[in-house]
């Protein structure tokens, strides 16, 4: 053997000797430094358990946290079948009395279709003494659920009455995959403490891609983390793909003749920080993602092939297909106009509700027949009956994946909880239908959804692509308002609002709040942000399953003393503005009143152009002098201008907003901003009206 390759070895068998070992003192906190009688000058002893505790800091040291995790280690083996034995050990310190009484109870949430979890060891930390916690007292229940009502459980275990400065030491062990894309009908059994055996019946825990490995680390949490290190080890003939977002890591690399241990770790790590109209947190927090998977394109080739099966026509589909469009008179139509038609029925009805239907309560959609039959299912059967029936019309449909309100980062991992449905065009290009995301939205793929990227399932494989940009024009909400203002102070007038596209579903939307009979209520509350004395409203609108047109609605109203009186002259804010800026439906960038520093991305879902006129008859002899005006802020993200002006015995007041990116980094906010506290001052504004003026 060459001398420097013998080299190379030993010092790689070293290492991985000195890692292991290290690990093991790590997770034996007292035996080993007990050995440790003496130090050269200026090493520490290895950590343990309760150094770690006495550590970890104060709430006053975590800006006040409850608690903080002071240590949590993963270490993640994976097997050449995909299956994935992870053993974990994490050290949580209460801070607090509030701390003491959140960490009483421990919770283990788990699908027990894809993942067996245990609990093997449980120990209360208090100064010098550790306290053995009995894990057979684990409790295993059915977990909460709303609206989607599959499998999952959660674990539970109370402990003793916890104390400030208590640290919590858990180790857990479980097997499966990450997610819970597809398996069998059976379910895991989830054991108590030390029962199961790790080579038993692994066939249940192969993942959706045999042989593959995916994950997203997030390396943040609701409160501070002191230490956080992720491991995983492959068999030697994987590739790993794998890239840090958000933020700097730490990582190593080392191989074996018969694996390569991959490691991440951080220190010291903030809570992730908490402020309104948020992404979800994989779009800011530090996080890893990782794939053993080849390409997008192979993703895609396996997720048509495992739902190839899935899209059968029956008979029952195909008449009711044929009576759709003989009803809308579309029978000869375009291929577009009869997309647009099926998208709506099958948004309109097939009711969201995701019950255990037996296999495929992941990636794998349910039969189509099944659910024509049953009317319901989660995003993947709905757009997985909107693609039957397109196909039952002649057209060539697919399902695709996509991650709705975050981002994909470039690399093929399973970064996705949504599905949609996909038409080949004539040129081979592709047109994307979302039937979930439309009940009440005069759209075949809502512009909430913008911006969202996504992979096809085709033979062919499609790598991953991306909705365009959707600009502030293609979701106006127009806004007139036509009122006199009688001598009395008495205002009596009509609003008209007239959306398309985010802004249509949002309008159609509010609809929905109240029944038909229960509207003139429902808009007079609307009304309300000009007056509590708001009467005789009036409403008439299209229906919001009406999708023959875009929304509009007209609101007519009388509000007794709405001017306020000052001598001769009578004082008022504008009607319109305070509609708008008191409706986060019509305005939700500037209903929101934003905090001065933001320090993660605005989520606002979708771009908005708003514009909005006003005309006030005034009594007569009465006019403002010197109509005011906005200054006209115009931003990288937003704009504004407000206006006014008197025109023969009418105030005539406008408003020009711009919500231009549904997404808005921390570096654009204070632009944004700006242009929303305009938009805030302008309806503050007070137009003061008298006799003698200038009309």
């Amino acid at each position: 053997m060459h001398h420097g390759i013998w080299r190379a070895d030993v010092r790689l068998r070293v290492a991985l000797l000195v890692g292991v070992i290290g690990w093991i003192l790590a997770q034996a906190p007292s035996a080993y430094a007990a050995e440790a009688t003496e130090l050269p000058p200026g090493d520490t002893p290895p950590p343990t358990v309760f150094s770690r505790v006495e550590n970890a800091g104060t709430a006053d040291e975590h800006d006040g946290a409850a608690h903080v995790i002071v240590y949590d280690y993963a270490m993640n083996r994976m097997k050449s079948s995909g299956v994935t034995h992870v053993d974990t050990y994490t050290i949580t310190k209460v801070l607090t009395a509030a701390g003491c009484r959140n960490e009483s109870v421990l919770r283990w949430g788990y699908d027990p279709q894809s993942s067996h979890v245990e609990i093997r060891e449980v120990n209360v930390i208090r100064d010098s003494v550790r306290i053995a916690v009995d894990v057979t007292k684990v409790r295993d229940l059915p977990a909460p659920q709303s609206w989607i009502y599959w499998r999952d459980r959660i674990k539970t275990l109370q402990l003793p009455r916890l104390q400030v400065n208590d640290g919590i030491e858990v180790r857990t062990f479980r097997k499966g995959f990450t997610y819970a894309l597809l398996t069998g009908e059976g379910s895991a059994e989830a054991g108590g403490a030390g029962s199961f055996d790790e080579t038993d019946d692994d066939a249940r825990f192969i993942p959706p891609m045999p042989g593959e490995y995916f994950d997203i680390v997030l390396f943040a949490a609701s409160v501070p983390i002191v230490e956080k290190k992720y491991v995983l080890t492959i068999p030697a003939d994987k590739r790993l793909h794998s890239e840090i977002y958000n933020g700097p890591l730490y990582a190593s690399t080392s191989y074996s003749p018969d694996s390569t241990l991959y490691a991440w770790w951080g220190l010291d790590l903030p809570a992730r920080p908490r402020e309104g109209r948020q992404p979800d947190p994989p779009d800011y927090v530090t996080k890893v993602v990782m794939s053993t998977a080849e390409s997008w394109e192979a993703k895609s080739r396996w997720f048509f092939d495992i739902n190839r099966d899935q899209f059968e026509v029956t008979s029952a589909i195909s008449a009711k297909v044929e009576e759709i469009l003989d009803e809308a008179g579309l029978s000869n139509a375009s291929e577009e106009a009869k997309a647009e038609l099926l998208v709506h029925w099958v948004a309109q009805n097939i009711r969201y509700s995701g019950q255990t239907m037996g296999k495929g309560e992941g990636y794998m959609l349910h039969p189509a027949p099944m659910i024509f039959e049953q009317r319901s299912g989660v995003c993947k059967d709905i757009a997985g009956m909107l693609v039957a029936m397109m196909r039952a019309a002649g057209m060539d449909s697919y399902a695709a994946m996509t991650n709705a309100g975050s981002r994909i980062d470039d690399l093929p991992a399973d970064q996705f909880n949504h599905c949609v449905c996909a038409l080949r065009k004539a040129d081979g290009s592709f047109e994307m239908y979302d039937p979930t995301w439309v009940p009440y939205d005069n759209s075949i793929w809502s512009l909430l959804e913008a911006e969202q990227h996504y992979v096809i399932g085709s033979p062919e494989g499609e790598t991953l692509a991306r909705i365009p940009y959707s600009p502030p024009e293609e979701s106006p909400l127009h806004i007139s308002h036509d009122a006199t203002l009688d001598d009395d102070g008495t205002l009596e007038g009509t609003f008209k609002l007239e959306a398309s596209g985010a802004m249509d579903g949002r309008l159609r939307g509010l609809l929905l709040y109240a029944r038909r009979a229960d509207r003139t209520e429902l808009f007079a509350r609307l009304l309300s942000s000009i007056s509590d004395r708001v009467e005789d409203v009036r409403v008439d609108t299209i229906e919001p399953d009406d999708f023959s047109e875009d929304i509009w609605v007209r609101i007519d109203y009388r509000i007794p003393r709405f001017a306020f009186p000052i001598g001769d002259a009578y004082e008022f804010t504008s009607p319109m503005m305070q509609v708008t800026q008191g409706s986060g439906t019509l305005f939700r960038a500037g209903r929101t009143r934003w905090e001065d520093e933001r320090k993660t991305d605005i989520l606002l879902y979708n771009t908005q152009l708003l514009l909005g006129t006003e005309t006030i008859r005034l009594p007569k002899g009465y006019a403002v002098n010197d109509p005011p005006s906005s200054d006209e802020v115009d931003e990288t993200y937003a704009y504004f201008k407000g206006t006014s002006e008197m025109d023969d015995g009418d105030l005539i007041i406008n408003q020009h907003a711009e919500a231009r990116r549904r997404q808005i980094p921390p570096d654009g906010f204070e632009g944004f901003k700006k242009a929303m506290d305009a938009a805030t001052e302008w309806g503050e504004q007070v137009f003061r009206i008298e006799t003698g003026g200038d009309e």
